[in-house]
C-alpha cells in the first residue's frame, strides 16, 4: 500500500514539473516577441516551349530545269529549181555550133523568148527523161533540123557539162499523133513544131532522142 502511494506522488511530481516547464516556455514566448516565418513551398517551374509560335517562312521552290532543246537531225530536201525570170538560161544546150539557152517552165510566156524545160521532168544528168520544148525558129530549136543520129548534143547546168549521143530523130505529121516515149536511163528530148518552114501554126512536131554517154 506504502508503494502505491509512493508512485502516485512521483507521478505527480513529474507532471507538475512538466506543466511549470511549459508554463514558462510560454512566457518567455511572449514576451520576446519572436517571429514565426511562413515557409510557403515553391511552386514547380512549367515548362516552356522554346520553339516559336511564329510561322516558319514556307520554304521558296526553286524553279525547275528548263529542259533542254533535243536537237533533231536535218536532212535537205528535195531541192526544186527556182524559176529563172527574164529570159535568164536554167541550163544551156550545145547542138552542132549552136548554144541555146533553156529557161525554167514551158509557159507560153517562156517559149515566146526561149525554150523551157518541162518541170515535171529530170534535170540534165539525172536518171529518167530530161524534156526540152521550143518553137522551130532560129531563136529556138531551128538547128534540130540539121541533126543526124550520132551526133553529140551537149546540157550543161551549174557549171557541169552532160554529153548526150542522139539516138532517134521522130518527125510526126499530126500533133494528135506525136506522145512522149516512155524511157528509162538519162534521156535528152527534144520537142519542136514541124515542118520547120511553114507559114503559121504547124501541124506536127519534130522530136529527137539523145542518150547520156557514160
Amino acid at each position: 500500500m506504502k508503494s502505491q502511494t509512493t508512485t502516485r506522488a512521483a507521478l505527480i511530481a513529474a507532471l507538475s514539473i512538466l506543466a511549470a516547464i511549459i508554463g514558462i516556455a510560454l512566457s518567455m514566448q511572449h514576451e520576446n516577441g519572436d517571429v514565426f516565418v511562413e515557409i510557403k513551398p515553391i511552386p514547380t517551374p512549367k515548362a516552356t516551349n522554346m520553339i516559336s509560335s511564329t510561322p516558319l517562312p514556307s520554304p521558296t521552290a526553286l524553279p525547275s530545269p528548263t529542259p533542254e532543246a533535243t536537237l533533231q537531225p536535218t536532212y535537205p530536201s528535195a531541192a526544186t529549181p527556182a524559176p529563172v525570170q527574164d529570159g535568164k538560161a536554167f541550163f544551156t544546150l550545145s547542138i552542132l555550133n549552136d548554144t541555146i539557152s533553156v529557161a525554167y517552165g514551158v509557159e507560153e510566156s517562156t517559149l515566146k523568148k526561149t525554150p523551157g524545160w518541162l518541170t515535171t521532168s529530170v534535170l540534165p544528168g539525172e536518171n529518167g527523161m530530161c524534156v526540152v520544148y521550143g518553137h522551130r525558129n532560129r531563136n529556138h530549136l531551128k538547128i534540130l533540123e540539121k541533126v543526124t543520129v550520132g551526133d553529140i548534143i551537149t546540157a550543161t547546168k551549174d557549171g557541169i557539162a552532160y554529153t548526150y549521143a542522139v539516138l532517134d530523130v521522130a518527125i510526126y505529121e499530126s500533133t494528135s499523133d506525136w506522145r512522149l516515149p516512155t524511157l528509162d536511163r538519162s534521156t535528152l528530148v527534144l520537142v519542136t513544131c514541124y515542118p520547120f518552114r511553114y507559114s503559121g501554126h504547124a501541124p506536127g512536131k519534130y522530136m529527137v532522142i539523145a542518150r547520156l554517154v557514160e
